[in-house]
């Protein structure tokens, strides 16, 4: 029997005007969730704030934004998509963080091409640490040990208790897996949280990580030292032209040693350049073609790291990216750092640390400072900010797995710092391949950009690791060009190996490597 054509379409208008109410009703069920969750008792320390439903949008898919308070300021936020993958991510925070920060929200970072954390349907949560400022200025720890202690460890802890609570109450489940993703500080806070906490992450990502805060002080303050030796600090002896004389000695020296013609060192310590090779010039004179004594002592510094009387306090610097705007901003100067009061990076989260959190002086002159008596002027701090510990067993034996990376060309965190960490963990632990790996990035500045390709899936890459066993043998990194089409792609190989080329095909194309431990 045939159906006349109105009752088709009035049955089809009743279709969607069912789909429709019940579309409503959806939403208005899941907003009532979401504002139930105000108030509600989560915690005995922990204050819910605000609780809101925000629509699917540029920034992510439909999710309930949950703020509030752990104990009496450590502020954090706490996204829940409608469409939950029953896990939980956990982002880092920067510098000295200050505001709530979540760095597993970055697509670019943390996602390579894939998205981020809330786009694939995590749960997921940031923290401020427990006090307010702009990321480089650290007043706020002045004579303040609680602060501190939040700051160095507890604030990440508590808000991942509080953050899975939350979880709990609004799905009516606990999270499959937990995750945690962060770099520079974020990398620090992971890292702390694979040694003190090992029962709050299933897998963890570090990037670039600061995981010993007074040993890059110690680098920091003597980099500034020779940088700007009599306090000048609108005079600092690194010009621009000095350092593109100095990067471009560099590449005719050793770009060729990894058989591409690209700028990008694969592995620089490969790479024996001498400093003392490079154009000096006569004394008393200053020209773009030639290094100074004291342009010489700086750049040699850089590299060595801070040895004093024969002691290594931190890893130096390795060749590679000395041209690149990030050695600028994190070592020389930059307008952006200039406009913040300062120089640039280093110099401020080098006396930023020592006026703080070590001496508890803000009028500490660098200058005047010996810093042969930094390890003992430290011991305090490092205790509280060091990530320095290499007994993983409790992580490894609750069954968790953690990714290092880094970049090789990071004017911020030297690569040679978390390498020595990487392996001196190796030594101490013949099994660690099986839950922790390295991965460092040819010419990638801090937490990404530069010449390389810096764009990983650290996300897919910990989550098949840790749900399928699917140990990340090899990885691939891309770089994109300004219309964010991918341009390059190349192997990232587990340390100690290199991606090697194979001697045909584009080096634009990572099938074109393998992975391989260097001669």
């Amino acid at each position: 029997m045939a159906i006349s054509r109105p009752l088709v379409l009035l049955f089809c208008f009743a279709l969607v005007g069912w789909a429709s109410a019940s579309s409503s009703a959806d939403q208005e069920a899941a907003r009532d969730t979401c504002s139930a969750l105000v108030g509600a008792d989560v915690l005995s320390d922990v204050r819910i704030v605000s609780a809101e439903l925000v629509p699917a949008g540029v920034d992510g898919p439909a999710h309930c934004a949950v703020s509030g308070v752990i104990e009496t300021e450590i502020k954090f936020e706490v996204l829940l998509p409608d469409a939950w993958n029953g896990r939980f991510m956990m982002g880092g925070g920067g510098g000295f963080v200050g505001t709530v920060q979540n760095q597993a929200l970055n697509s670019a970072r943390a996602g390579g091409m894939n998205g981020h954390a809330l786009e694939r349907g995590y749960a997921t949560a940031g923290t401020d640490t427990g006090h307010q400022g702009t990321g480089i200025e650290g007043a706020w720890a002045l004579n303040d040990p609680e602060r501190q202690q939040n700051y160095g460890y507890r604030a990440v802890h508590l808000t991942v208790v509080a953050a899975k609570a939350i979880i709990r109450e609004y799905y009516d489940q606990d999270s499959d897996y937990s995750y945690f993703l962060g770099c520079s500080n974020g990398g620090r806070q992971a890292m702390m949280e694979s040694q003190r906490y090992p029962d709050d992450f299933d897998g963890i990502v570090a990037g670039a990580p600061a995981f010993n805060w007074t040993g890059t002080a110690a680098g920091f303050v003597r980099n500034q030292q020779a940088i700007f030796p009599d306090g000048d600090l609108a005079a600092p002896v690194l010009t621009p032209a000095a350092l593109s004389l100095v990067s471009a000695a560099i590449d005719d020296s050793c770009d060729l040693l990894d058989g591409v013609d690209d700028g990008i060192l694969a592995d620089p310590r490969e790479c024996g350049f001498n400093a003392d090779s490079l154009p000096q010039c006569i004394a008393g004179s200053r020209q773009a073609d030639c290094l100074t004594a004291a342009q010489l002592t700086a750049i040699k510094t850089i590299w060595e790291g801070p040895v004093l009387d024969g002691r290594r306090l931190f890893a130096g610097f390795p060749f590679g990216g000395e041209d690149e705007p990030g050695w600028a901003g994190w070592v020389v100067e930059s307008e952006q750092n200039r406009a913040r009061g300062v120089p640039n990076a280093q110099y401020a989260f080098g006396t930023e640390i020592a006026k703080y959190f070590v001496f508890s002086d803000p009028l500490w002159d660098y200058t005047r400072y010996d810093l042969a008596m930094w390890p003992d002027d430290t011991a305090q701090a490092g205790a509280v900010l060091n990530a320095t510990d290499t007994d993983l067993t409790a992580y490894r034996d609750a069954g968790g797995k953690i990714i290092y990376w880094t970049g090789w060309s990071d004017p911020a965190l030297s690569a040679l710092g978390l390498i020595s960490y990487y392996e001196t963990l190796r030594e101490e632990d013949s099994t660690v391949q099986e839950y922790a790996r390295l991965f460092a990035l040819p010419g990638v500045l801090h937490c990404g950009d530069g010449p390389g390709p810096d764009r990983v899936d650290w996300i897919d890459a910990i989550s098949s690791w840790v749900e399928e066993d699917d140990a990340p043998d090899r990885l691939v990194s891309a770089k994109v060009d300004e219309g964010n089409a991918v341009a390059i792609t190349r192997p990232v190989c587990p340390y100690p190996m290199v991606a090697t080329y194979t001697g045909s095909g584009s080096t634009a194309a990572e099938e074109n490597f393998v992975c391989e431990v260097p001669d």
